[in-house]
């Protein structure tokens, strides 16, 4: 299982399409990031006791990063090791006022893992996998030919895999903890207003009371609304 760094590639009503601003990203998560890279395994525990920080901490700011769509955990197969020893791509020429439509009829077939829509010279890029030339032709005479709306179809094989990863560089702005002057994480506040009210609760318990009482009823009325 990997963790990978959303770019946008990948389609999934689950999270949030919205462009994250790196800003949003501190050098907490970069560090998280990091670690689930190095090796997404890891347990919460093991990652908070790597990063010496409190394990609670590590589950919020995970649970943040899952939910903004900036993170996705995936079991990533080998096709190889499966049989599937044709890696094709397709540069698809299609007509304008459908290739959104061609684009999502071609991401339901299985044997595709990979659909963009792209400038240049060809409209819709695909990539797909195949144990064997025939399966390869039966996927073009079949499943594309009836695909309304293409218009030409360039097919390439690759003959061999060099680099296959789904790992990202992190925005150099959010390593190096320069986000948006003023702006703070909203459990930081939360944390700094606990610590801030501690002190006026032991001075108000901490005043002397008179001897007809009327400060210590002052007092309590005053420490039961600091309370709340």
């Amino acid at each position: 299982m990997r963790a990978t760094f959303h770019c946008g590639f990948r389609r999934n009503a689950s999270v949030r399409e919205v462009p994250v601003d790196p800003a949003q990203l501190a050098p907490i998560d970069v560090r998280i990031i990091r670690a689930l890279h190095e090796n997404a395994r890891s347990s919460m525990s093991k990652i908070a006791s790597r990063l010496a920080m409190p394990e609670s901490t590590v589950r919020h700011r995970l649970n943040r990063l899952v939910r903004l769509g900036i993170i996705e955990f995936a079991a990533i197969v080998n096709p190889l090791q499966l049989g599937y020893q044709i890696w094709a791509q397709f540069h698809v020429e299609v007509e304008l006022a459908r290739m959104r439509s061609v684009a999502q009829r071609l991401a339901r077939a299985p044997q595709v893992y990979f659909v963009g829509i792209a400038t240049g010279g060809y409209d819709v890029l695909v990539g797909a996998v195949f144990r064997t030339n025939k399966e390869l032709l039966d996927f073009i005479t079949g499943p594309m030919a009836k695909v309304p709306g293409i218009v030409g179809i360039s097919t390439s094989s690759i003959l061999e895999v060099v680099k296959r990863s789904m790992t990202f560089d992190l925005p150099e702005e959010a390593a190096r903890g320069n986000g948006a002057p003023g702006r703070r994480n909203p459990g930081e506040r939360r944390s700094r207003k606990r610590v801030a009210a501690a002190p006026i609760r032991e001075v108000q318990r901490a005043r002397p009371l008179s001897r007809n009482g009327s400060r210590e009823r002052a007092d309590r009325h005053r420490l039961v609304r600091i309370q709340r």
